[in-house]
């Protein structure tokens, strides 16, 4: 059998199925929220980094503001997604197993559908975890350094697509330790320039944080973590693996539960390499999402990436047992089932073709709030229909007010604002929530709405008295009912509530961005937080040990001796001498055209930039110093520079001593901030200079010298 031919028939008919489907119906409220962050393009977001919303923006700018092009780039993205892991599967076992695995993807609800028809931040995340796992197999099998580089650009996108990503260096790092044939690895350079290039990509993420009060990350923080106690649950753990079931297939998920034990026993007790590298890049995921839902409720596709990896080796198992009758009956009929609940989830999508009351106790299925019966409130397909008649009805309301009068759209749920403005996209949406969202950070300035009028909008799910805004507004009409229907049945209850003349000033503040705090200036935040450290080390950690160890370089500062550099360069030469004697000479002449050219840059800086020292900023009585007290020049650090240089240089050229080089670094960064002589950032871009000089120089020298 072709497997290769057979996977392009698969992948590319499955792909060309959802292209028909995805036009066919509503957004989901989250897909209708990440269209909104298109709206307010930025460097990250209050919910997610932003990747989701440039390839959101990318595709409606070709296909315009429609359901398709919101959902092109999953199903575009899940089909390459798709490739990748059959290159990867075929890598670590053979094209058999590889082509079911692609089949079985297309099968399991939480890759068929969640990540490959609805966009969401999974479906870039899913691309790039398997690219990242697919770049570390080629290292692992080619020991060939510049896949690494393109690990650590592959690792950047994955972060700033979803913040699960941390994980992947995790995995790398668990692997490299797990595997003493590969340790090796920990004394090179590349594995630790490919963190620093996903770190750099990552940058804007922590920016905009340092801009907006660290939102983002706090948010995740509380919703993944909880924000009261932690206390330990056997329910919520119970309900949130129940969960995860569900989304994978319950029966197929027994099949991944054995797996995963398989898995680790071929790892570690067989050594198998290949079960090293899937349980690596599958289990730290599983089991810290899991951990979390011993206390904290989590979502089910959260720990989607570990069960992408392990369903890799889940297909090696089904085929590795094939011949095992049972096993064999067991898996053709869980995946049959599989395969029946996800046709009947695509028709129910469709066509409302299962009758939801009827698996409701009675007394539930009578019961009808804001005029909707129950059946009706719990389909949670219904989300996505309606959305255009209502489009409709707001924009007849809209068109009855003179043009400078038209009042602003407002709600109190962001869900409901993401569906609106996505409905109605020529109107801007306001949202005055209880709970701080991303409207919080699009509307802080409320100012222009002042004296303004608002069409309040809300519906039977997420119902609220807009009179809760109290004197926000001057007054409120009585709010109308709009139904809309799906297959003749009233499925929703719209609510709109004219609310005369806004008065910011009046808002409740549990509505409004104020407790987010003002937007920060990014300078303005990194000097804090550099002074902060500064504070930090300089007096929080001061101890007898340190002080002495500093005391003894702080007085030789104070006589023009740099004691360190001396011991570096001593010790740097005697390691040479003993390694490399035969170009002993060479090196040392290298050494010190190095140190040279950073000094020079170092100083050149230092004299454009004259920043003040700490004891100048802070005042003398407010640094802790020993001997040596400066108060010029501060930015950047030159005894950083030329310690770092020198290490750097080491490193590159007598690799065996790595460890000594590294924290020798450390420790002149460290002692100039302990002294009271450099603010943080002055010895990080002392440290920078220092080793970009030397690998720059080194590398030129080893690319054209021809000693």
């Amino acid at each position: 059998m072709n497997y290769r031919l057979w996977f392009w028939i698969v992948n590319s008919l499955t792909a060309a199925l959802r292209f028909l489907f995805i036009g066919k119906i509503g957004l989901s409220v989250d897909e209708a929220h990440y269209w909104v962050y298109t709206k307010f393009l930025d460097f990250s977001y209050f919910d997610h980094p932003p990747v989701i919303a440039y390839i959101i923006k990318a595709s409606t700018l070709i296909f315009g503001n429609t359901a398709f092009a919101v959902r092109f780039p999953a199903v575009a993205i899940f089909f390459f997604t798709s490739w990748l892991f059959y290159i990867c599967v075929e890598k670590l076992y053979n094209e058999r197993t590889a082509f079911a695995g692609v089949v079985l993807l297309n099968v399991l609800p939480v890759f068929s559908f969640l990540g490959s028809v609805i966009s969401i931040p999974d479906s870039p995340l899913a691309l790039f975890w398997i690219s990242a796992l697919l770049a570390f197999i080629l290292i692992i099998e080619t020991n060939d350094k510049k896949y690494w580089y393109i690990l650590g650009v592959i690792t950047g996108l994955a972060m700033l697509s979803k913040y699960n990503a941390f994980m992947i260096p995790v995995s790398i790092t668990l692997f490299l330790i797990l595997s003493p044939k590969h340790r090796f690895w920990f004394k090179e350079k590349e594995p630790y320039l490919a963190l620093l290039i996903s770190l750099a990509m990552f940058t804007p993420v922590i920016l905009w944080n340092i801009e907006n009060n660290w939102a983002s990350f706090g948010f995740q923080m509380r919703h993944g973590l909880g924000s009261g106690s932690l206390k330990f649950s056997f329910t919520t753990f119970y309900q949130c693996l129940g969960a995860q079931a569900g989304y994978i297939s319950p029966p197929i998920f027994l099949v991944f539960a054995g797996a995963a034990y398989l898995c680790v026993k071929e790892a570690f007790v067989k050594k198998d390499r290949t079960a090293l590298i899937i349980a690596c890049f599958s289990l730290p995921v599983l089991i810290f999402f899991n951990l979390v839902a011993t206390f904290n409720e989590i979502l089910p596709h959260w720990p989607a990436m570990g069960y992408l990896v392990l369903s890799v080796y889940a297909v090696h198992v089904m085929l590795k047992f094939e011949n095992v009758k049972w096993f064999k009956i067991y898996n053709i009929a869980a995946l049959s089932l599989t395969v029946l609940i996800m046709a009947l989830a695509y028709a129910h999508i469709m066509y409302k073709v299962i009758p939801v009351e009827k698996f409701l106790p009675k007394q539930q299925a009578e019961k009808i709030r804001h005029g909707i019966p129950e059946a009706e409130r719990i389909d949670v397909t219904n989300d996505v229909f309606g959305w255009e008649e209502l489009a409709k009805e707001i924009r007849s309301r809209l068109a009855k007010y003179p043009p400078k009068q038209k009042p602003f759209i407002l709600t109190h749920k962001s869900y409901l604002a993401s569906q609106i403005a996505f409905a109605v996209p020529e109107a801007r949406v306001f949202c005055f929530s209880d709970r701080i969202d991303a409207y919080d950070l699009w509307q802080r300035n409320l100012r222009p709405l002042r004296n303004k009028n608002a069409l309040f909008i809300c519906n039977d799910m997420f119902y609220f008295n807009p009179e809760e805004y109290e004197t926000a507004f001057a007054s409120y009409s009585e709010p109308s009912e709009f139904p809309v229907h799906r297959n003749g049945k009233t499925i929703r209850n719209f609510f709109f509530t004219e609310c005369k003349t806004f008065k910011p000033a009046n808002l409740p503040q549990r509505y409004t961005a104020k407790i987010l705090g003002p937007k920060k200036v990014i300078f303005d935040e990194l000097l804090r937080f550099d002074h902060a450290a500064f504070k930090f080390v300089n007096s929080s950690m001061k101890c007898g040990i340190l002080d002495f160890y500093v005391s003894v370089i702080s007085f030789c500062d104070s006589k023009s001796f740099n004691i360190m550099l001396i011991f570096i360069l001593v010790l740097s030469a005697a390691i040479m001498w003993n390694d490399k004697k035969d170009g002993f000479w060479t090196n040392i002449a290298l050494l010190a055209s190095v140190m040279a050219v950073a000094a020079v840059i170092t100083y050149s800086l230092k004299s454009y930039f004259e920043r003040p020292r700490p004891m100048s900023f802070f005042g003398d009585e407010n640094v802790n110093t020993i001997y040596e007290q400066v108060h010029r020049n501060s930015f950047p650090s030159g005894h950083t520079q030329s310690a770092v240089a020198a290490c750097t240089f080491m490193f590159l050229t007598v690799r065996k001593y790595w460890y000594w080089y590294v924290f020798l670094a450390f420790a002149a960064g460290f002692e100039r901030i302990y002294a009271g002589a450099h603010f943080p950032s002055d010895v990080l871009a002392g440290a920078l200079i220092g080793f970009f000089t030397a690998l720059i120089m080194v590398k030129l020298f080893k690319k054209y010298s021809k000693i």
